[in-house]
């Protein structure tokens, strides 16, 4: 097909488009059957249609496996939005019946993010028997390629600013905490008492992470400590049995402190709360079965109140 020339839409097979997405994720043609529910027999035919199509071979044979033509990887980055696009197209309905829908959709969030999400899915299957939520990891492709992405989920949930240009609304806003072992004397944590004291630092530089870490260090403390992660998760089992403090965001700090016999503290410098906010594409803005999604989220948004011991 000549570069430029006009697609007559009538006379194409969009299923092709499936099986040459399958094609460039797999690149092997008895995996890409298998992912799509196709024989090899068929797919194979799929391919040659599609070379003939693009005129083109996309595939060619590398050593033992099959690798993309400079064609396929320009494909590549056009094919995954655009199925997309028309597969959310098509589920787009003028209602949406919670009751009876059958549908899936994709949340990407961090593992602080899953809780909060978590938490207000909790009568899905009840409100929503046929609905099914598939929560993803948020990952540094978020950062390289956000329009792809946002593409392919139906809704973000990261921190305020975390990202410009898209449809966004506040889900929760919690202050950060300090987490000690039980038998830490402190009873609050200023700044002083972070003064030869080692923190477990959090270098996660997609969001939450990198909020607190912006926290600290404008008041010249350092966010790093001898150990560092990048998950809030592992934050109690760092600070257990040691001198170390940790920081959370309260809700996180109250769920998780008590199994690793851990005191939850008040941090009076910490002013700023960690907001999170939920990120949609434009494209799905009136979606009824989106818009449905984003209220069930945000009907219980008022942040419940977290009980940290007050300062002396």
């Amino acid at each position: 097909m000549r570069k430029g020339a006009p697609v007559n839409l009538a006379g194409a097979d969009l299923n092709l488009l499936v099986s040459l997405r399958a094609l460039l994720q797999e690149r092997n043609v008895t995996r890409a059957a298998q992912t799509v529910g196709l024989s090899q027999p068929a797919m194979s035919n799929a391919l040659a249609r599609l070379r003939r199509q693009f005129g083109d071979e996309l595939l060619v044979r590398e050593g033992r496996g099959l690798v993309l033509t400079p064609t396929a990887r320009e494909l590549q980055h056009a094919v995954e939005p655009a199925l997309t696009m028309v597969e959310r197209a098509l589920r787009i309905q003028a209602s949406f019946d919670p009751g009876t829908a059958v549908q899936t959709f994709r949340i990407a969030a961090s593992d602080y993010g899953m809780t909060l999400v978590g938490a207000r899915l909790r009568d899905l299957g009840t409100v929503a028997p046929g609905v099914t939520v598939d929560l993803v990891q948020i990952d540094h492709g978020f950062v390289r390629d956000s329009e792809s992405v946002m593409r392919r989920v139906d809704l973000l949930l990261a921190p305020q600013a975390f990202l410009t240009g898209y449809p966004s609304e506040g889900l929760s806003a919690e202050p950060w905490v300090a987490v000690v072992r039980e038998e830490d004397p402190l009873t609050t944590v200023t700044e002083a008492d972070l003064v030869g004291r080692s923190l477990v630092g959090l270098f996660h530089d997609l969001g939450s992470g990198a909020h607190i870490e912006r926290l600290l260090t404008v008041r010249g403390i350092a966010a790093t400590g001898s150990v560092n992660a990048e998950s809030f998760s592992v934050v109690p089992a760092l600070v257990e049995g040691t001198d170390r403090i940790g920081f959370l965001p309260a809700g996180l700090a109250v769920r998780l402190g008590p199994g690793y016999r851990l005191k939850v503290l008040p941090v009076p410098f910490l002013v700023e709360p960690l907001v999170e906010c939920l990120y949609w594409h434009r494209s799905a803005h009136r979606d009824p079965a989106h818009r449905w999604l984003r209220r069930l989220l945000l009907a219980d948004r008022a942040t419940p109140e977290i009980r940290v011991p007050s300062v002396p």
